[in-house]
């Protein structure tokens, strides 16, 4: 399921240190360049770092067209340029050593290059390219429709991939979010070359664009390179969707027959808005919760291999937790007791101090590469404010119990079941899965 944050106190004396001892100058900033916003944040790092994003997701396209705006941003990657065939484009990043790629979730795209600071340049050269003159040659862009396609047929027969759709399709049908971002071969098959090319341009927007840059380079560099490579784009009005996210209160149970090894379920529930000050103390509940889970069902009783618990951090924000087990009933009926003892008791003193050093520890960790300072970066800047990054440890050392256990009380109440596997089983748990929260 989604990601879910490992504990390894060791390293969080050397996250401490590596807080206190930051300059000043690695501070993250934010300005303007002809109408273009950007946050940078300079490194003594090797690699430099940059992304674009594009706002929006899956809210700038119809169900219809399930997967249209990865397959341009890719395509605007892979397809060639103006200046360069794709096969020039893709020799050019092998010669330099330069990683360039585009995709798109459900909030927003991005077109992102890593390269080394000696091929800066050249690295920029590829992605100001990528980003004005994609030329979307159909015959390359039919080759890689066929890759996607691939890849979508292999996706649904990964219980794991396929289970995180279904729970999105089930917990929030009626709102874009049940549009898988990556499509599915009906929704890529009609899709060419002229398609992504009109949508990609439509697109390109600096009022709905934004770059992230990390790297150990100097903020007057970089403002002459966006000054030369992105004052001509286009300037459009544009307003960011606004997003309903659903009230569960009942428990609901979803069942998608699968002859499998093991049986696939997970549960959705409420989250506070992902930029309100209660999702820290929320995210970091659930991070305690997935271990009480563990606990119990793998180190325990044996009937699960990786249960999980986490918050997931998109505009719509959602918790979950899911497991695999071959004894749906058994298995249920104890996340039920522990999730119910958990909004009673909640979490100790002694608990939140060792949750506080793994999160801290993983942000530390989170902060080793240039992308991934820039993937925090630019998804905290779609989720409210590019600070929220910057400002996460002290965040963290703030948080307190009482706000902890008071977001599993208010957010956690009805639950949107997912099962994948045999539905006999899943019909001998009904009882168990339609219980109510306590």
């Amino acid at each position: 399921m989604k990601k879910f944050i490992i504990t390894i106190y060791s390293l969080f004396l050397i996250a401490g240190a590596g807080f206190a001892q930051a300059p000043t100058t690695n501070t993250a900033t934010s300005f303007m360049v002809n109408g273009l916003k950007v946050i940078f944040k300079p490194t003594v790092k090797d690699v430099v770092s940059m992304r674009m994003y594009y706002r929006g997701g899956v809210y700038n396209y119809q169900p219809s067209q399930a997967g249209i705006e990865s397959f341009a941003l890719k395509a605007a990657t892979e397809c060639g340029t103006k200046k360069y065939t794709a096969d020039q484009f893709r020799d050019m990043a092998d010669e330099f050593g330069i990683s360039i790629g585009g995709s798109s979730t459900y909030d927003y795209g991005n077109i992102g290059i890593d390269c080394v600071t000696k091929y800066f340049s050249q690295g920029w050269d590829l992605f100001a390219e990528a980003i004005n003159n994609p030329t979307f040659d159909d015959t390359e862009v039919q080759l890689l429709k066929s890759k996607l396609i691939t890849f979508a047929n292999g996706q649904l027969s990964d219980p794991d991939k396929h289970l995180d759709d279904l729970l999105m399709q089930n917990a929030f049908f009626g709102t874009p979010y049940s549009t898988d971002p990556d499509g599915n071969e009906q929704t890529l098959s009609p899709l060419n070359g002229e398609a992504l090319k009109k949508y990609y341009y439509n697109l390109i927007n600096k009022n709905r664009m934004f770059i992230v840059v990390a790297g150990n380079i100097t903020r007057k560099q970089l403002e002459d390179k966006i000054k030369a490579s992105f004052a001509a784009l286009p300037q459009k009005p544009y307003t960011i969707p606004t997003r309903h996210a659903p009230v569960w209160k009942e428990n609901k149970l979803n069942v998608e027959n699968r002859q499998l090894a093991t049986n696939y379920i997970a549960a959705a529930f409420n989250a506070p808005q992902v930029n309100s000050l209660e999702f820290l103390p929320y995210r970091m509940g659930l991070s305690a919760l997935g271990g009480s889970l563990f606990n119990e069902l793998r180190t325990k009783l044996n009937l699960s291999y990786d249960p999980t618990a986490s918050a997931v951090s998109l505009q719509m924000a959602y918790g979950t937790m899911s497991i695999s087990t071959n004894d749906p009933k058994q298995a249920v009926e104890v996340m039920d007791r522990v999730l119910s003892r958990f909004k009673v008791l909640g979490i100790s003193p002694e608990g939140l101090k060792y949750l506080k050093s793994s999160f801290i520890t993983n942000n530390y960790i989170k902060q080793q590469g240039s992308g991934a300072i820039t993937s925090n970066l630019g998804s905290a800047e779609i989720n409210g404010g590019w600070e929220y990054a910057e400002k996460l440890p002290d965040m963290i050392e703030a948080v307190t119990t009482d706000q902890i256990n008071a977001t599993m009380l208010k957010y956690i109440a009805g639950l949107r079941w997912t099962y994948l596997g045999d539905p006999n089983l899943a019909r001998q748990a009904e009882d168990v899965f339609n219980m109510q929260v306590h």
